[in-house]
């Protein structure tokens, strides 16, 4: 695998493990902090620039954000400055007592700046679960 998808992965996991430990530091480690950044939460309007971003971030964090991410069909690519990861995420929230779990379809695109990666667009959009998958993830 060459050096430059390696490091790709690695920013990816960095900012999932951001979003997994609730880790506002790490977080701002890894996006670009500027006017070019967006993201889109399942669910949620475009944020435009870091500073809107951030404090999604930080009221999700506060929110008690998620309990667990799981990914699963990673796919990166490198192009020049640009690398993009696709995935899905596997997402259980704790609502009350009780557990769920959402699946997003997510992109994840990176610039390279400076020689370091950054996150510029983070979008996560739900997909739908069939009933029989909701029973067979509570099972689990």
């Amino acid at each position: 695998m060459p050096d430059e998808l390696k490091e790709l992965l690695s920013v990816n996991e960095r900012f999932y493990d951001a979003l997994q430990n609730g880790d506002m530091d790490l977080m701002e480690e890894v996006w670009l902090k500027d006017e070019d950044s967006r993201c889109v939460h399942p669910g949620w309007p475009i944020l435009i620039g870091w500073e809107s971003i951030k404090e999604s971030w930080k009221d999700i964090f506060d929110a008690g954000g998620p309990v667990k991410i799981e990914l699963s069909e990673i796919n990166a690519e490198v192009s020049d400055e640009v690398g993009w990861i696709t995935c899905l995420e596997h997402i259980t929230h704790k609502v009350g007592d009780e557990l769920t779990t959402g699946i997003a379809q997510t992109t994840n695109i990176y610039e390279r700046r400076h020689s370091k990666w950054h996150l510029v667009l983070h979008h996560a959009s739900p997909v739908p679960m069939r009933m029989k998958d909701v029973a067979e993830e509570k099972l689990q």
